[in-house]
């Protein structure tokens, strides 16, 4: 069964306050009965407040939108992201004053506070997620579109699947990538080639490996696009008798 979704449109028709995003968001939340569905419940609201210099996160007026609504329905809000994150979160106008309820770090501040689940799945064995989403008895997934190094796309699922996760898991999350092979250092054993692939990155992607260096690694956050990959391909069409394979899932 497909889901409804509600859609706001950034147009506006007349220059009135009710065409206004934050007056659609009014709508959308009274669509989803959001008051009625909220009464004595432990309410996280899930989102992205950035870090550093970060300005494209959701801004705190709809933040406030959906707290409100929260509060209005006789529910107990909280807004929760990754402990480094809300750490300094005020200071891009995340704060209990402007939003109208508390802000915490998902796993506490030592980023301990978790419970474990287990689930085999590649390199991984367990998962551990933050305290403070199992805690709650609802969850509001307030999360925003952006782009992403490694999958190109990150939104709702993101926001839900990493960014509900421990340090310790999310790490092990980013390497689930090098589980399966990519790279055949039999198929390459001529050492100038090696090295001209691993030149062929002009962003550093493709690195040697520590203790081996017939092993090369791909890695995917510091290659824009996919570039490093690009060029990789490139090079193996170039030479299909000198180059490993890539694989990627």
């Amino acid at each position: 069964m497909t889901s409804t979704v509600y859609w706001g449109s950034p147009r506006q028709a007349r220059l009135e306050a009710n065409e206004t995003l934050p007056a659609k968001l009014d709508l959308i939340i009274d669509r989803l009965a959001l008051r009625d569905r909220v009464r004595d419940e432990i309410v996280a609201i899930k989102m992205h407040t950035g870090n550093n210099l970060s300005y494209s996160t959701a801004h705190p007026v709809f933040i406030r939108k959906v707290v409100q609504a929260v509060k209005d329905g006789g529910g107990k809000p909280f807004v929760v992201d990754l402990d480094w994150d809300v750490r300094e979160a005020e200071r891009r106008g995340y704060s209990t004053e402007v939003l109208g309820c508390p802000v915490y770090p998902l796993s506490g501040l030592k980023d301990g506070y978790h419970y474990t689940h287990e689930f085999p799945f590649k390199n991984m064995r367990e998962w551990k997620v933050g305290g403070m989403i199992q805690d709650a008895t609802f969850l509001v997934n307030f999360a925003h579109a952006k782009g992403h190094p490694s999958c190109g796309y990150g939104a709702a699922i993101k926001n839900l699947a990493l960014g509900c996760m421990v340090s310790e898991t999310r790490r092990s999350m980013h390497d689930l990538h090098h589980f399966d092979q990519y790279w055949f250092k039999e198929r390459c054993p001529d050492p100038a080639i090696r090295q001209a692939i691993l030149d062929a990155c002009p962003h550093g992607a493709l690195v040697q490996d520590k203790h081996d260096p017939e092993e090369i690694h791909l890695h995917y956050d510091p290659c824009p696009h996919d570039a490093g990959l690009r060029l990789f391909r490139l090079y193996q069409h170039a030479h299909p008798a000198g180059c490993g394979h890539l694989w990627i899932q």
